[in-house]
């Protein structure tokens, strides 16, 4: 009995709905006025149903189902100019699973037991499965709801598991709340300061100049939370392993489908941004935390040690992941009934050699000294990377209100640091007993009670640098370190674990009795390059005898740095088969509002296809773009890859990464046969080309454009893209940025009070004060505007192969020192389009349309005399 099909004809209407839409407030709160707003916006022709979005009985938003996909964009619209807030669209598959409820094929109207297995499955799961718990069952709505808020929900293989990303603090307190599955947080897990975890969702925090920290939350077919990762990236990682890595942290997961989910979403994230290899868990790195527990998991967890349940270690290699730095913490008991001149029978210092012990009120003066050595005795190792100044700092903070000094020693020789250990008191159970939470309560009470956990210590890190080795100057070090335990009276020594290859260190720890306490490893797996069907290429697929289409998509890194609205970076490109590739885009990544006929949408795609083209060609592959856009089915082109070199393309790899946008003023700008020039090289497509606007036409138009960006229907959109400080947590990865608007910090303040607030929208813009902001925000000198313009309604299928053309006009004109600031603001107003076509068509003395305008010119700063910096965005594959 068949249980797939496309004819839902006697279906009930929902089931026939073709879209469903979630609206949840940016913030979080739902007033009653938000959401009679929110049900007025959705309501509309093609609405089949609507219902709240609930979080138990509290109403935190809106689903709505619609009956195609011209309807449901056009509630988008409403929603955006409205009440705004975020919004996820899912679409519904042709094919689809009829439960054997509303089978129409053959009237059979009842439940069947299983569903038909696909892929590797011998059995079906069962069709009717009720939720583990009562409380699983009440929350199920809510949280199901929520996971579809999220702008980019991935399903993956694992059947009704959903991974999505942590947006809203409902999500971060469901993240924080996450504990190591198998056992109770309280008697064996270390859990992750709280304080911590937040600082990488807001962006804040040394590892923001690496690259943002995203977290990431499995949901499970009742809408539980069943586990949560981060990915994240740094380069010095990157720099270790001598390939770009995508890093998998604070990795927690009830069993092996929801950690299958979690990877299935990692490889896609890692494919997207031309990442080849997966690694985790780190938190962030794998010299801070992280780690999985392969033996001895009946022996708890302690600080700054990783501790997880028995099942994870089998989870991660039955995903082919493969161990990679193995070792074992270990534990030294029983400290008071050592004798350290027996176990370390060393005579007097050697001369020169002086021991240094710490002085809490000198701490902030001698780290810097103990990171000197902790990086030049760590270097060679590989997990290591360079620990920074501020790193130390924020992983110290508070040391020294707990310090035992006769804890931290470091010998010097001539003045010269050359080792070091250091050991603190362990404040395990304190940590379990907050669950990760460090309020001013807990603090005082850890300031109050800190006598009470000297029993234990905790050997955080030691070692000696090269050229002092092989001297026995660990054993002093270990002699003294033992005398200074067992006068504080401590009874045992935990260590972090240990590499299994590093015999001098598990020397010494034997010498005090000391024996493995957990056997530990790190995981990696290279990223597999799947194809529409979901097949993998294999592990590995970015490897020089990898597929020509894995091979170009590994280089996402520079195909990625195409231009976009927004910097939305739309795009989706994906293997079909080893040599041809899907182009498509994201729906979440368009902007329906600003853009509903989809013109920038498909000129970025366009641009993209360029740049697909461009690094094909470095790898000595012909790729050939065929265009055909199908807007319900997000696609725009099909692009087939063979070996060999076609025509030769004018662009080269390092001009489309020198490429930049630079919004300063323009002291010089090109003459229109200069401008002129630039369509030639780019090679635009037949019929289209490009014009000099007069400066009393922009003059006129330019604040009234401007205005209705700051104020109109769009400007709620806008908001959504905005990064305007760097504590944005996707402020390094996509939009726009003060730097980029080149804003003071005032001005971005003040734009973003504006976007946000639709009464301060409303007052401008029925005084038109929006129109004197925009000319006083206007930057002169202007330069020269320039237009592109083609035959009026151009075709989707057109407009793609326009925005290469465009794309290569702007790499022309970085080729002969000019720079580019698109002025998309004039084609979004409808007065100023209409206004721009009719004078193009006058100049031209037939009827054309403009497509794109820009701002053309040298800043300052090249014409060496002022500053006019370029700015290049970032990216999702940096």
């Amino acid at each position: 009995m068949t249980m797939r099909t496309r004819d839902f004809s006697a279906a009930p209407p929902l089931a026939r709905a073709k879209v469903m839409i979630t609206v949840e407030p940016r913030d979080g709160r739902s007033t009653p006025r938000w959401r009679r707003r929110a049900v007025e916006a959705v309501q509309g022709d093609g609405l089949v149903r609507r219902e709240w979005l609930r979080a138990g009985v509290r109403r935190v938003g809106v689903i709505a189902w619609y009956a195609d996909q011209a309807a449901a964009q056009a509630a988008i619209r409403r929603v955006q100019v409205g009440p705004g807030g975020l919004v996820q669209v899912h679409d519904a598959e042709p094919d689809g699973y009829s439960n054997g409820v509303w089978r129409a094929e053959d009237g059979v109207m009842a439940h069947i037991e299983r569903f038909s297995p696909i892929g590797a499955e011998g059995v079906g799961p069962t069709v009717a499965r009720q939720p583990r718990s009562t409380t699983d069952a009440a929350r199920s709505t809510a949280d199901r709801g929520r996971a579809a808020t999220t702008p980019t929900a991935t399903t993956t293989a694992s059947p009704g598991f959903l991974v999505v990303p942590v947006r809203i603090r409902h999500d971060l307190r469901a993240f924080l709340r996450v504990q190591p599955w198998g056992t109770p947080r309280e008697t064996h897990g270390v859990p992750l300061w709280h304080s911590t975890i937040r600082s990488w969702w807001r962006g804040k925090g040394p590892h923001r100049r690496h690259g943002a920290v995203e977290l990431y939350l499995v949901r499970d077919p009742w809408g539980g939370v069943a586990g949560r990762t981060t990915l994240h990236t740094d380069e010095r990682m990157d720099a270790k392993l001598g390939e770009r890595v995508l890093l998998m942290g604070a990795t927690e997961f009830a069993g092996a489908p929801a950690l299958a989910a979690l990877v299935e979403h990692a490889e896609a994230v890692a494919r997207e941004r031309g990442r080849t290899r997966l690694l985790g868990p780190v938190s962030l790195l794998p010299n801070q935390v992280g780690g999985v527990v392969t033996s001895g998991w009946e022996e708890p967890g302690f600080l700054d040690g990783p501790w997880t349940p028995s099942h994870y270690h089998r989870d991660w290699e039955a995903l082919g992941f493969e161990r990679i730095w193995e070792g074992s913490t270990w534990v030294c008991p029983d400290l008071g009934s050592l004798d350290p001149t027996t176990i370390f029978p060393v005579g007097a210092l050697p001369e020169g050699v002086v021991l240094r012990q710490a002085d809490r009120r000198r701490l902030d003066e001698q780290l810097p000294v103990l990171r000197q050595m902790l990086n030049a005795a760590f270097a060679e190792l590989g997990y290591f990377t360079q620990i920074e100044a501020d790193e130390l700092a924020a992983a110290t903070d508070g040391l020294a209100h707990l310090l035992d000094e006769r804890l931290l020693l470091w010998l010097e020789r001539d003045g010269e640091p050359v080792a070091f250990v250091l050991v603190v008191p362990d404040l395990t159970a304190f940590v379990r007993s907050t669950g990760g939470r460090l309020g001013p309560v807990d603090l005082a009470r850890l300031l109050v009670t800190k006598g009470r956990y000297r029993r234990d210590a905790v050997l955080i890190i030691k070692g000696t640098v090269p050229g002092a080795r092989g001297q026995g100057l660990m054993r002093h070090l270990s002699r003294e370190l033992l005398e200074g335990l067992q006068a504080g009276g401590y009874a045992a020594l935990r260590v972090t674990f240990v590499e299994h290859d590093n015999a001098g260190s598990q020397s010494q720890f034997v010498a005090m009795g000391g024996r493995p306490l957990h056997g530990t490893c790190f995981y990696t797996r290279a990223v597999d390059v799947r194809d529409e069907t979901g097949s993998a290429e294999g592990h590995g697929a970015a490897t020089a005898d990898a597929s020509p289409a894995s091979r170009l998509l590994a280089r996402a890194a520079d195909w990625g740095r195409a231009p976009s609205a927004h910097n939305t970076q739309p795009w989706d490109v994906r293997a079909l088969d080893d040599v041809t590739l899907r182009l498509g885009w994201h729906a979440e990544r368009a902007l329906p509002v600003a853009d509903p006929t989809h013109r920038d949408l498909l000129l970025s795609l366009g641009a993209v296809a360029l740049s697909l083209q461009v690094v094909a060609a470095e790898l000595g592959l012909m790729a050939e773009v065929e265009w055909g856009v199908a807007v319900g089915a997000r696609q725009a082109a099909v692009i087939r890859l063979s070996d060999g070199q076609g025509p030769r393309l004018a662009w080269s790899v390092a001009e489309l990464h020198a490429r930049s946008t630079v919004r300063a003023a323009y002291e010089q700008q090109p003459t229109p046969e200069e401008v002129s020039s630039l369509a030639d090289l780019a090679q635009l497509p037949a019929g289209t080309g490009l014009l000099v606007l007069p400066d009393a036409l922009v003059d006129d138009l330019l604040p009234g454009a401007t205005a209705r960006t700051l104020t109109g229907p769009a400007a709620s959109e806008l908001r959504e893209w905005l990064r305007l400080t760097p504590a944005h947590p996707r402020h390094d990865l996509d939009g726009l940025s003060a730097a980029a608007m080149r804003l003071s910090p005032v001005e971005a303040r003040g734009l973003g009070l504006l976007t946000g607030s639709g009464l301060a929208r409303r007052v401008l813009g029925a005084t038109r004060l929006d129109r004197l902001v925009a000319r006083v925000s206007e930057v002169r000198p202007r330069g020269a505007v320039v237009a592109l313009w083609g035959p009026p309604g151009l075709g989707l299928d057109e407009l793609g192969p326009l925005g290469g053309g465009l794309l290569g006009v702007w790499l022309a004109a970085e080729r002969a020192g000019w720079s580019a600031h698109p002025l998309s603001e004039l084609l979004d107003s409808p007065t100023s389009a209409s206004a721009l076509q009719t004078h193009v068509g006058a100049v031209l003395g037939h009827p054309a349309q403009v497509y794109a305008v820009w701002r053309c010119g040298r800043a300052a700063a090249a014409t060496g005399t002022g500053a006019g910096a370029a700015y290049r965005s970032p990216r999702l594959t940096d």
